[in-house]
């Protein structure tokens, strides 16, 4: 699984080459079908159209770079109906605000994780603020929550709100995280003391034991 915003600017190079061609601007991303279909490489001008790489032309995505076929696996974008479409509408994704469908605000959508070979999206990152999201750790919220993407808002079922509460992150994720390895800790000591102390006893009884058969 990929986070989206990894991939803005990579390099893209050619695997018959060698060769470092563009770099990545944009994701391109259908919000019906929940799917990446490939990447903005050069956004369209007065006199020439944007050009994009599909997906399937995409042979790795590495911590580094993008390797493609070629540099034919770049292609203008009017080329691919449903790409033109896209960039057409123009949506933009990130920065988009949260609403459940009782119209209780969830924050701001910043990021997408989706798989690097089907492309399909597998959820979103969520951000409720600065020091929410220090305190308690950005949400995770799964692809097949319906969202449901608009003009200004994205909406999601109210149980994504119980779901978002639930997750323990931030500050609060290494407080939690902490105080159960002291409690582990404090535990294993007790543990440990309770053998020393049988292991005492059984000693005890022993010399006692030794004493009582030399007096005899």
């Amino acid at each position: 699984m990929r986070k989206g915003s990894d991939v803005i600017d990579k390099v893209v190079v050619t695997y018959d080459t060698g060769k470092k061609i563009v770099r990545i601007i944009d994701l391109i991303f259908d919000q019906k079908r929940n799917q990446l279909l490939g990447f903005l490489v050069a956004e369209k001008g007065l006199f020439r159209d944007a050009k994009v790489i599909p997906l399937e032309e995409v042979q790795a995505i590495g911590l580094d770079a993008i390797v493609v076929k070629s540099k034919a696996s770049i292609v203008k974008a009017h080329r691919i109906p449903v790409i033109k479409e896209i960039l057409h509408q123009d949506i933009v994704l990130r920065k988009k605000r949260i609403l459940t469908t009782e119209g209780l605000d969830l924050g701001i959508l910043v990021d997408l994780f989706f798989d690097e070979h089907s492309g399909l999206v597998e959820g979103y990152e969520v951000s409720s603020g600065v020091f929410a999201d220090a305190y308690s750790g950005r949400s995770f919220v799964p692809a097949g929550e319906a969202l449901k993407i608009g003009d200004d808002v994205a909406f999601v079922p109210p149980k994504t709100a119980q779901m978002m509460e639930e997750q323990v992150g931030g500050i609060r994720g290494a407080v939690q995280a902490t105080g159960d390895r002291l409690q582990d800790s404090a535990d294993t000591t007790n543990r440990r003391l309770d053998l020393l102390q049988n292991s005492f006893c059984v000693m005890i009884e022993g010399f006692v034991l030794m004493l009582v058969t030399r007096n005899n």
